[in-house]
């Protein structure tokens, strides 16, 4: 699929800022949109409460799921929350805090599923990561 625009917009996704990551499969999709939240809560300036508190509940929501400890309705409630701040915020920020959310929950909702119990670095050890790898090089 060629990384335009349009092309990824027709597949159900979107470009956002042209910042592309790519993970494999020893990578959790519920830790790394955990950390996109961390940033979007951060940058968000608190003018607008979708944005403000939504991104607060969301981080909340996901340090309990990170750690094994989701409550039941969490999956729902993300979704929820992230439907909440879609379009209801002052700026792009507010939007772009919504789409890991809510295609990580379409495509990987079972590793949401998961996490609800298992804390995320039973599920992926940091050790088996390949993004932690370290490589070695021979002369």
């Amino acid at each position: 699929m060629p990384l335009d625009f349009e092309s990824v917009a027709a597949h159900g996704s979107m470009l956002g800022t042209r910042a592309l990551q790519i993970f494999d499969e020893t990578v959790s999709v519920v830790r790394a949109v955990s950390r996109w939240i961390d940033f979007y809560a951060h940058e968000s300036c608190g003018k607008c409460t979708p944005c403000r508190e939504g991104t607060y509940w969301l981080r909340e929501i996901f340090t309990r799921l990170e750690r094994g400890q989701g409550r039941e309705g969490d999956i729902e409630k993300l979704d929820d929350i992230a439907s909440n701040i879609l379009g209801r915020s002052f700026c792009a920020l507010g939007d772009g805090a919504t789409s890991p959310v809510s295609s990580g929950i379409k495509y990987f909702r079972a590793e949401f599923e998961q996490a609800m119990t298992t804390p995320v670095d039973v599920s992926f050890p940091p050790a088996d990561s390949t993004l932690f790898a370290k490589e070695s090089v021979t002369s």
